[in-house]
């Protein structure tokens, strides 16, 4: 059994630079996003594009009438001057975070009906082990990419909000507001915890028929759980790593914490280490 926990320190060597810390969101958007997800991503640059124009930096006459065609496909809000800067943001916000939340949704769905009918072949005896492998490898991936997904995502918000609170004339910020709808959003709350659950349980039964003979060993000479025994293991990740390696823990151990409901069963957290100087920090801050 192992027990991922959380636990604190510090790195003994500088920070890497980070890997697209000079790059632009729009461009980060482009490089990172998944193919097969393209569409449903945030709308980042016709968003800021429609952000400039609610708050009178874009006033081109035809930027102005390619945005009020745009947001009329959806929206119902018209030209009323009435209707302040803020209502639009909120309204054109609120649909996207919808959009986006119903194919999380799905995809989230999808993933739990692959794993509900592999979880019944890996029982079956007549079936190819070597091919059930295979259908969790990617069904792993795909838990990987989904959380990809709902983090580039929260990204993109978060600095459409930002780009918003710098051209607005009001004195009030909205984008911690607005942040707090995006936590609550669909996409964001997909049942991770559970899929890793499910990914375990199918693993652990490959796992003994022998089917990963690439297994990591106990002892490697870099690692050695048997001196850990009953005593928490603290992994440090970088966070947009940390479903990858949840997916495979889930996939080589036994994680009975995720399946154990007792009151006083051990949670699985996440720790990230920085310099004493919080240098990793502070470039993640300066690159928002």
């Amino acid at each position: 059994q192992a027990t991922v926990a959380s636990g604190t320190g510090t790195s003994r060597q500088p920070p890497h630079p980070a890997p697209f810390a000079a790059m632009k969101f729009g461009k980060q958007l482009e490089v990172q996003s998944i193919p097969k997800y393209r569409s449903h991503y945030v709308q980042y640059k016709v968003l800021k594009k429609a952000l400039k124009v609610y708050t009178g930096v874009e006033k081109d006459q035809s930027t102005v009438q390619e945005v009020t065609h745009w947001a009329s496909s959806f929206l119902r809000l018209g030209p009323n001057p009435e209707v302040s800067p803020e209502m639009r943001l909120n309204a054109l916000l609120r649909h996207e975070i919808e959009r986006i939340g119903k194919f999380a949704e799905l995809e989230e769905g999808s993933i739990r009906k692959q794993l509900a009918g592999l979880e019944d072949d890996v029982k079956r005896q007549d079936m190819d082990k070597q091919e059930l492998a295979k259908r969790l490898d990617e069904l792993a991936l795909q838990i990987v990419q989904l959380k990809a997904f709902a983090r580039l995502n929260f990204s993109g918000f978060r600095k459409v909000l930002k780009k918003y609170d710098k051209w607005s004339t009001s004195k009030a910020a909205v984008s911690p507001w607005f942040m707090a709808e995006v936590v609550r959003a669909p996409f964001m709350k997909v049942g991770f915890t559970s899929l890793l659950a499910q990914l375990n349980r199918i693993a652990k039964v490959l796992r003994k028929a022998g089917v990963f003979a690439d297994q990591p060993r106990a002892s490697s000479g870099y690692f050695d759980a048997s001196l850990h025994a009953r005593r928490e293991i603290v992994f440090l990740v970088d966070p947009k790593d940390t479903m990858q390696v949840q997916v495979f823990l889930a996939k080589y151990l036994n994680m009975k914490g995720l399946l154990d409901t007792s009151p006083d069963r051990r949670r699985t957290s996440n720790t990230y280490l920085d310099t004493t100087g919080l240098d990793v920090y502070s470039s993640h801050v300066a690159e928002s």
